[in-house]
């Protein structure tokens, strides 16, 4: 027996997203809950599960947002916050509704950190073998990443700032990104202060307020909600960990990410291969995150990721279209949430001038995760 579109996406939720100083993590979260809600049409009474995600700087207070919105849940989970568990999350939620505990399942995550001025990556722990070599957060490994790449394959740095232009352009034309209003030029890019050489300021992600819940239940069931449902093809994840079976210096070594396994499986229950996707939604935390995705799930070749995207693959009229909301970069930075919500709105065609035309499966990605950079991965294949 396979999962394969037996569940599917019933719901979404979205709060304003940028800096939103008169609300707290419950408040946004109860809100996004509500939303969420009414987009699915359906009754708080529903919602037997919730599974939640702590933002960066923390998140929502157990069932808190539960008891604001009213929804009587059996049971309420916290998982780890990483942009890998947006996905984990979806399997978590499906496993759930198998195994008998609910017939829906909220999965949400919230974040106040623009507003309580959260400083990311700062810090770090200098009386070790990391912070010896100045690894104190998470660009600092992607940093690594990129100077890898540049010197076994010759990445540029235009290469990086066309991800993050494209990315930009999508954003643009969503009004509902944080930087809708921000234009961004390959000479702005190339002038932008660095942070870690070889990434500057627009090689990295956003720090925002936001939250976002989704409604995850049976096929039969969406089939009667407000909107279509969006189904679940398939899903795998992997880890960077497995590389300590080659040797522990391999782990460190980020030459490229560690997600075949993810793709695999994902793409194994679906019953497709990677050129049956009409559109991706890479996590993006770093703009050499997505590159290297692009590579690792064999939509080109290792080492043609930079040239790829410099040719304008990302585009609407691209070989693959992507990040079309512009994701963490530009649009707003909600862990792996970013990219699971902007794939089930191009399956619902709700993107606008961003929609990819007669598009009918999405690839979803995650990564997140110590010890090195990409951590933990995470597929998912959605279809209309």
């Amino acid at each position: 027996m396979t999962l394969r579109d037996k569940y599917a996406f019933a719901g979404v939720g979205v709060t304003r997203q940028g800096k939103i100083p008169n609300s707290n993590n419950d408040e946004l979260a109860a809100q996004a809950i509500a939303l969420a809600l009414e987009d699915a049409g359906m009754d708080k009474k529903e919602i037997g599960g919730y599974i939640y995600q702590q933002g960066i700087g923390g998140g929502p207070n157990g069932d808190v947002p539960l008891v604001m919105a009213g929804v009587p849940a059996s049971f309420c989970w916290e998982v780890q916050s990483m942009g890998n568990y947006a996905i984990a999350m979806t399997s978590m939620a499906i496993g759930a509704i198998e195994a008998g505990l609910c017939s829906a399942c909220i999965i949400l995550h919230a974040t106040s950190a623009s507003s309580r001025r959260i400083l990311v990556g700062a810090g770090g722990p200098a009386n070790s073998t990391p912070g010896a070599y100045g690894w104190y957060g998470p660009g600092a490994s992607a940093a690594c990443m990129a100077r890898r790449h540049m010197h076994e394959y010759g990445l540029t740095r235009k290469q990086l700032g066309s991800v993050a232009v494209t990315l930009r352009e999508y954003a643009n034309k969503r009004p509902e990104a944080v930087m809708f209003e921000k234009r961004l030029s390959l000479d702005d890019y190339l002038n932008s202060r660095m942070i870690v050489e070889p990434l500057c300021l627009n090689d990295f992600c956003l720090v925002n307020d936001g939250a976002v819940a989704l409604i995850v239940t049976s096929s039969e069931r969406a089939k009667d909600c407000r909107k279509p449902p969006v189904y679940v093809m398939g899903y795998g994840v992997d880890h960077s960990l497995r590389e300590l079976a080659t040797s522990p210096e391999a782990l460190f070594q980020w030459d490229g990410l560690v997600t075949r396994r993810a793709g695999e499986e994902a793409l194994k229950m679906a019953g497709i291969s990677i050129k049956d996707v009409d559109v991706g939604e890479l996590y993006d935390a770093f703009t050499i995150f997505l590159l290297l995705q692009l590579e690792s799930y064999g939509i080109c070749k290792k080492g043609e990721a930079g040239a790829f995207v410099e040719a304008g693959n990302l585009k609407l009229n691209g070989q693959f279209p992507s990040n079309t909301s512009g994701t963490e970069l530009s649009w707003s930075y909600l862990m792996g949430f970013s990219h699971l919500t902007e794939g089930i709105r191009q399956m619902r065609a709700e993107c606008g001038e961003c929609q990819v035309k007669g598009a009918e499966i999405t690839l979803v990605t995650g990564l997140g995760g110590a010890p090195s950079g990409g951590g933990g991965a995470s597929c998912c294949i959605l279809r209309k």
